[in-house]
């Protein structure tokens, strides 16, 4: 058969979750899995997974129908299932099988946000798209058929906590748990190398950018004015990681700011000895759970109208780092605020 080769499904559509996996299982594990990823993978790492991976599309409509027709491997029983549960075709591909939930950042230590009240039209929908529906969910991985939820301990949440199917394993416990080999193994796949060493050890500051033209919270120019404002507060000696799905080509704005655009997640990073005096962001959770000690400029959905709309939760005053290595920077807020 063309997939007897697959052990594993993993359902996902970021890097950093991407990461926490290969961390989890083993190197035939991850090299036995098949992956259902979105646009949050890089092209470069998808090429080294060639016939073991789909690339999904937020706007195609799918069903369990269509997903099991093109995939009949996922008809056996023993597949183990991995990843989102809220992703738009994750309840057509886990459907009722018993999986183990990956982080998504922020996502799983606050309430589930597209979650559906319970209701006779909905519970109607819930048997067609099984236990994945967001019926009335309180918290991701909470639905009845996930046995695990693999969390890095980037907040404080008690309710989520408390679940008996709570694991909590930082990036550092994992990586320190893993073999030379294993690391290696990573590593590569995600293009780490001695350049890139370089390139970062020679800046002791880091600004964190957040795909918000992309997704369709801000246009290009009005991100560019957002972190024009920044960069201009905290100055240009500073180096900027480009978000992994974002497309914005900040060496065309910031000629004079060292840019960082490769797909790699900001714990690996850290997780190979490169350390920062400095790390700036709007609000991305990538500035959590660092190993050492480091400044941190929170800077908060309120230097833009429309991002304070969208994610009121996320400003400056609503942040709380409960990370004992995190000291918070005091930056003028005055001169960033709409």
């Amino acid at each position: 058969m063309k997939y007897s080769w697959v052990k594993n499904v993993c359902v996902i559509d970021s890097i950093h979750a991407f990461l926490q996996y290969l961390l989890l299982v083993s190197e035939f594990d991850a090299n036995h899995t098949f992956y259902f990823w979105g646009d949050g993978i890089s092209a470069e790492i998808k090429r080294q997974f060639d016939g073991r991976y789909e690339n999904m599309k937020k706007k195609e409509k799918y069903s369990w129908i269509k997903i099991l027709s093109d995939f009949p491997f996922l008809l056996k029983n023993n597949i183990k299932y991995w990843g989102h549960d809220h992703l738009p075709w994750s309840k057509y591909i886990i459907r009722n099988h018993d999986f183990e939930l990956l982080e998504d950042g922020t996502l799983n230590y606050s309430s589930y946000p597209w979650r559906f009240k319970s209701s006779l039209k909905r519970r109607f929908f819930a048997l067609w798209e099984g236990p994945l529906s967001c019926l009335d969910i309180p918290y991701s991985g909470f639905e009845k058929n996930c046995v695990r939820i693999n969390l890095t301990g980037l907040m404080d949440s008690g309710e989520v906590y408390s679940s008996p199917k709570t694991l909590v394993n930082s990036f550092q416990t994992l990586w320190n748990q893993s073999e030379d080999s294993k690391k290696h193994y990573i590593n590569k796949i995600f293009g780490l190398d001695n350049e890139i060493f370089k390139q970062l050890k020679s800046k002791k500051r880091i600004l964190l950018t957040q795909p918000f033209s992309e997704d369709g919270f801000l246009t290009e120019d009005e991100k560019i004015s957002v972190y024009s404002k920044i960069i201009e507060v905290i100055g240009k000696d500073v180096v900027i990681k480009r978000h992994p799905r974002e497309k914005t080509c900040y060496e065309n704005y910031f000629p004079e700011v060292s840019v960082f655009d490769r797909a790699i997640p900001m714990q690996l990073i850290m997780l190979n000895g490169i350390r920062f005096e400095e790390a700036y962001t709007i609000f991305s959770s990538a500035v959590l759970g660092f190993p050492y000690k480091i400044r941190v400029g929170f800077i908060g959905s309120q230097i833009s109208q429309k991002l304070l709309k969208r994610f009121p939760a996320q400003t400056y005053m609503n942040f709380h780092c409960s990370d004992k290595n995190v000291e918070m920077i005091d930056i003028k807020l005055e001169k960033l605020c709409d």
